[in-house]
């Protein structure tokens, strides 16, 4: 068989409407003239297929295409999964697809290939394991099962890993209720997420119906990776429908890798599995929580910009460089889904996760640079700083280093708070700022004063000065840096103290998912904490409100994707 045939050799494409009527296509790689069966039933809440089911027949044209009409089909306020089947003459099945039920008075784009029918083969098995119609299941079944290659046998195991790493203590499920996510909650999160996968314009079987419909494999597989690279997206967007915070789902991957790592790497070893799907499955969820948290730290960046009043070029040049940050990485998710063709390697999925990693590393120092703020910029901030006491601050004190050890000056977010500093302290307000109490980690020796004068760091101090270093936070005031402005280099250093605390425990951590899901979600609360310690005014007598003071602390946190 040649290389190009390797894809799915049946494509179909449909569309579903909620309305009762279900109405479209099976087109590509039909045989003409024979007669196909398109028969739809719904995934009851047990997990298993009701026996009900509405279908029609028709017949391929002379390109291979077939169009249908079925009615009776129910919308998403009574079902949250559809299995559709495709026979052939002979009463045997060509392939199927599970997609969510659609929206009320919407339709429904759907389509039907190989990789579909691999994924629903995953997904009954563990439903029915289940003994539910969970979306969060039919989720992560879709981003692990990622191509044809994976066997029945691994099929099975995929799907029980899946649903043990939801569902078993200290899972996805049991991190959220354990953190004060409701029952309510729950039921409304599972709810948000069909309506989403649903979703005609923007929702997984869109996408999938754009690869069904694409002329060639290499656009088939760009609409299947762009398809992955929103797949988890709607786990955590749900979460805001559903009344609780987004941030508690990221922490919750940990909960459930804490139980699907080493229940993967033991199938490995005892040949459940081969090694090239295990690796499928680890990019494959490695490289889209990636791509996850630079989604949502992004859209937490463009809120906090709005809330501080930043307007004009501030905003279109940030949102210009978050926009191709974020084409880049579907970009990156397109060209990684070239590897899984019916007959990649292991070998093969490392060269081009490896690719992958570096184009993702390359876009995030991009938007680095992207971001900065400009010298002129840089210069106004500096000239608002010193008004009070000249000379107190340079240009030099708004530089970041990146990987490659080269500096760009501050991001705009940055700058966007010096900004409102100002605007505040014009109008008789003004900001001041309580420092935390977390212990400041003895990787940060430049944090401190030594017992004699002239010496800025431990090392020094002690080897060359012969002096005691004492660990301290910076004084900012005593440089002669205004109060309000001060407290913006303090909130940044308590900032990256915690930073440093939080690399430090990661790495005592090493592979315990459990501890990761731990302290990241200390990290998160103490981050968010730091807000309480915030205090001022923005007219001399209205208190900075709490959504004014978390702005502050989001855009002085630095990326964390």
């Amino acid at each position: 068989m040649k290389a190009s045939n390797t894809m799915s050799r049946f494509l179909a494409g449909m569309t579903m409407f909620a309305v009762l009527i279900f109405t479209g296509a099976i087109a590509n790689a039909l045989t003409s003239g024979e007669t196909y069966t398109i028969t739809v039933q719904k995934i009851d809440s047990d997990g298993t297929v009701n026996s009900s089911a509405s279908s029609d027949s028709a017949t391929a044209d002379s390109d291979g295409k077939v169009s249908f009409t079925l009615r009776g089909i129910p919308d998403n306020s009574s079902c949250n999964f559809l299995l559709i089947t495709i026979k052939d003459s002979s009463d045997n099945i060509v392939r199927r697809s599970i997609s969510p039920c659609p929206n009320s008075g919407e339709s429904l784009p759907v389509g039907v290939s190989g990789l579909t029918n691999s994924q629903t083969k995953a997904l009954l098995a563990a439903l029915e394991s289940a003994g539910t119609d969970d979306p969060i299941l039919a989720v992560f079944g879709f981003v692990v099962v990622r191509s044809t290659s994976a066997t029945l046998s691994e099929l099975t195991f995929m799907a029980d890993l899946v649903n043990q790493g939801i569902n078993n203590s200290g899972g996805f499920i049991d991190y959220l209720t354990s953190n004060g996510v409701t029952s309510t909650q729950i039921a409304a999160y599972k709810s948000s997420i069909v309506s989403k996968l649903a979703d005609k314009s923007s929702g997984y079987s869109k996408f999938i119906k754009d690869s069904v419909d694409a002329s060639t494999d290499a656009e088939k597989l760009n609409a299947r990776g762009e398809a992955a690279s929103k797949l988890l997206l709607v786990l955590v967007e749900a979460a805001t429908t559903a009344g609780f915070s987004q941030d508690r789902v990221l922490e919750a991957f940990n909960g459930m890798g804490s139980i699907v790592v080493p229940l993967m790497n033991t199938g490995v070893t005892n040949g459940d599995i081969s090694s090239a799907t295990a690796k499928m499955i680890d990019s494959s969820i490695g490289g889209g929580i990636q791509k996850l948290k630079a989604d949502k730290d992004i859209e937490k960046y463009s809120t906090a910009l709005t809330t501080l009043g930043a307007s004009g070029d501030d905003v279109t040049n940030y949102q210009s460089a978050a926009n191709t940050l974020l084409n880049t990485m579907v970009s990156a998710f397109q060209a990684f889904e070239q590897v899984f063709n019916g007959s990649e390697t292991e070998s093969g999925i490392q060269a081009v996760q490896t690719t992958f990693e570096a184009t993702m590393q390359a876009a995030f120092e991009q938007f680095m640079t992207d971001t900065a703020a400009s010298d002129s910029r840089i210069s106004t901030m500096v000239s608002n700083i010193n008004a009070d006491a000249p000379s107190a601050v340079s240009a030099a004190d708004f530089k970041f280093y990146k990987s490659d050890g080269s500096q760009v000056n501050w991001p705009v977010t940055m700058a966007v708070i010096v900004d409102w500093v100002s605007a505040i302290a014009a109008n008789g307000g003004g900001m001041t700022y309580t420092p935390d109490n977390t212990t400041i980690p003895s990787t940060m020796t430049w944090l401190g004063t030594c017992s004699v004068s002239g010496y800025y760091d431990k090392s020094s101090c002690e080897d060359e000065g012969g002096g005691d270093w004492t660990p301290g936070r910076t004084d900012f005031e005593s440089q002669g840096i205004d109060a309000s402005y001060a407290s913006i280099f303090a909130i940044q250093e308590d900032i990256m103290i915690l930073e440093f605390v939080r690399w430090g425990s990661q790495e005592a951590a090493g592979n315990d998912m459990s501890a990761q899901e731990a302290l990241e979600k200390s990290f998160s609360d103490s981050v968010a904490a730091l807000s309480s310690n915030i205090g001022g005014t923005t007219d001399g007598s209205t208190a900075i409100s709490s959504t004014l003071k978390s702005a502050v602390i989001t855009l002085l946190k630095s990326p964390q994707f």
